[in-house]
C-alpha cells in the first residue's frame, strides 16, 4: 500500500487526530449481538462469529449515515473474487511501528444487505497468537465493536442532510474488530436463544431491562428462575411460575 492510498482511506473510529490523512471512525455493538462458534478439526480450532459492520438506521459518531444498497456494488464485486475486505483488530494497518500489531488477525468469509445493515461473518486466523488474544476478548464481551475503513466516496455518492451525510454508495479497504466505534449499533452479534445460554448475568438483565423490567426486578426473576429451574431439574413435577414475584 503507497502512501496515496493511505491518504484516501478513511476509517469510522474515534481517533481521528492521530492521522491527518486518515479520519478514523469506529462502530458499536449496543442492540446487536455476538455469535462465536469454535469448529474443532483435528487440535486446531477455527474461530467463527458475525455481527453488522453498519445499521442503516444509524448516525454515527461523524454525522454520517449509510442508505441500504451503499455496499451492494462491493458485495457483489466479492462475490465473484475481483475484491477483498481485510480485517484487523484496531485498523492494526496504521501501526507502521508495530510488527505484530499490524497483522491481519483473520479473513472476511460473509457479506450481506439485509433489513438491518450489513452483517458480516468472519474468521479468526487459527495458530496467529493476536488472533487467539483478539478471540478470547470477544469470548469474554472484553471487545464487542466493528468499525469499517472506506475510500474517498465520490461526490455523486453522498448527499448532505440537515443533521447527517448520507452515504448512497462506498467501497471498503478493511472492517475492525475494535474496542470502541464511532457507529454506537455495530456490534458482534451477542444473541442468545434462552436464559440458560446467555453469557452471563449482565446480558440476561439486559433483554429483561429491553423487555420493561426494571434492573431490580430483572436481577430478581433471574435469581427466582435458577432457583426454579434448580429445583425443577431435582423434581420435574414443580410447576411455580417464575413470573408470580411481579404480581406481588
Amino acid at each position: 500500500m503507497n502512501k496515496h492510498s493511505l491518504q484516501m482511506l478513511h476509517c469510522r473510529d474515534s481517533r481521528s487526530e492521530l492521522l491527518e490523512s486518515v479520519s478514523t471512525r469506529r462502530m458499536p455493538i449496543v442492540d446487536a449481538s455476538i455469535r462465536f462458534a469454535e469448529l474443532s478439526s483435528g487440535e486446531a480450532v477455527t474461530h467463527i462469529f458475525e455481527g453488522y459492520a453498519v445499521k442503516w438506521n444509524s448516525i454515527n459518531s461523524h454525522g454520517e449515515k449509510f442508505v441500504r444498497g451503499a455496499f451492494a456494488d462491493m458485495v457483489t464485486a466479492i462475490n465473484e473474487g475481483t475484491k477483498v475486505v481485510h480485517m484487523y483488530y484496531n485498523h492494526g494497518w496504521r501501526n507502521f511501528f508495530d510488527v505484530n500489531a499490524a497483522m491481519r488477525v483473520g479473513r472476511w468469509i460473509e457479506f450481506e444487505e439485509d433489513d438491518i445493515g450489513l452483517r458480516v461473518k468472519g474468521e479468526l486466523t487459527t495458530g496467529l497468537h493476536l488472533a487467539n488474544a483478539v478471540g478470547a476478548m470477544m469470548r469474554h464481551l472484553t471487545v464487542d465493536g466493528l468499525s469499517i475503513c472506506f475510500y474517498n466516496i465520490s461526490e455523486l455518492d453522498y448527499e448532505e442532510r440537515d443533521d447527517h451525510v448520507l452515504i448512497k454508495r462506498v467501497d471498503l479497504f478493511e472492517i475492525s474488530v475494535v474496542d470502541e466505534p464511532s457507529d454506537r449499533s455495530a456490534r458482534i452479534n451477542r444473541q442468545a436463544e434462552t436464559i440458560n445460554n446467555l453469557a452471563d448475568e449482565r446480558d440476561a438483565c439486559d433483554m429483561l431491562t429491553k423487555l420493561g423490567l426494571d434492573q431490580i426486578d430483572a436481577r430478581h426473576f433471574i435469581t427466582k428462575l435458577d432457583s426454579i429451574m434448580g429445583t425443577r431439574a431435582d423434581d420435574p413435577s414443580k410447576d411455580d411460575d417464575p413470573f408470580a414475584f411481579l404480581d406481588k
